[in-house]
């Protein structure tokens, strides 16, 4: 594996790509609604999501099997270490509301991973409740978020934000269905995702009709039907449609995490 192969595969894997991803559609709802960007919660989104990111997929890991560590989960584990460090420094800043904020989606991913129910269970492993809970921590994060943190948490209440944060959740459960679809064979039974609970077709189906719905709202919530969203939509459901069990790691990873840059990047240029 050559250096560009190897640099790719750890921008993946230590979720710095995702983490970009989440600061897009942050960016996405500042720019949508002309709140103010404020640089320190893009970096605190950034980083934040690096460590979240990272916890979630390596907790279990490093605490079953400590002798086989590779070098490359020791560079992910350093970044995660000093990804924390701008974050404490731009905790201390916030405000009381914003922080009460950040720290119930804080328990929500630590809940995520460790047990804290009868038989050890997390909320990852909560029958069919895994998909959910990753739409509200996205969504929490990028529309909640940028409410509280300019100062218009009460602008939450308002019917128009309600169908767009409506919109939001709908579409992360869709773009969340590629990844069950490639994991079906490898998702234990009792996890009951999607894919497992209706079977791949019909979960593609179901995709197809979220994405609908997600459209819906936002047009409901003041966006124009024939404009830059039916484009961005139509490439949602071909990731939905075009997504199966053969798929490399890199088409979800990769590709469907791209969407909320695509849309970042096409505000700008189509405006």
């Amino acid at each position: 594996m050559n250096f560009l192969q190897q640099t790719f595969k750890f921008y993946i894997n230590s979720s710095l790509h995702v983490a970009l991803a989440v600061v897009s559609f942050t960016m996405v709802t500042y720019q949508n609604f002309n709140l103010p960007v404020d640089s320190d919660i893009v970096v605190f989104v950034f980083f934040s999501t690096v460590v979240a990111y990272n916890f979630v997929k390596y907790y279990p890991v490093l605490k079953l099997k400590r002798e086989t560590i590779t070098i490359e989960l020791k560079r992910i584990v350093l970044l995660s270490l000093l990804s924390i460090i701008p974050l404490g420094m731009i905790l201390v800043t916030m405000t009381p509301e914003v922080f009460l904020f950040i720290v119930c989606m804080g328990i929500l991913t630590l809940l995520y991973v460790l047990p804290f129910l009868p038989k050890t269970k997390n909320l990852r492993d909560v029958s069919g409740l895994k998909i959910f809970v990753i739409a509200l921590v996205w969504t929490g994060t990028t529309v909640v978020l940028p409410f509280f943190e300019t100062g218009q948490g009460y602008n939450l209440l308002a019917t128009e934000t309600m169908y767009y944060a409506l919109s939001r959740f709908f579409l992360i459960i869709v773009l969340t269905i590629p990844f069950e679809i490639r994991d079906t064979k490898l998702d234990s039974l009792y996890l009951k995702t999607l894919p497992q609970w209706v079977g791949v077709r019909s979960a593609k189906v179901i995709g197809v009709l979220l994405s609908l719905l997600s459209l819906f709202f936002l047009v409901l919530g003041g966006e124009d039907l024939f404009s830059l969203y039916n484009t961005l939509y139509i490439v949602v459901i071909g990731f939905v449609l075009f997504s199966n069990q053969n798929n490399t790691l890199y088409y979800s990873a990769f590709w469907v995490e791209s969407f909320p840059l695509l849309w970042f990047v096409s505000i700008f240029i189509f405006g």
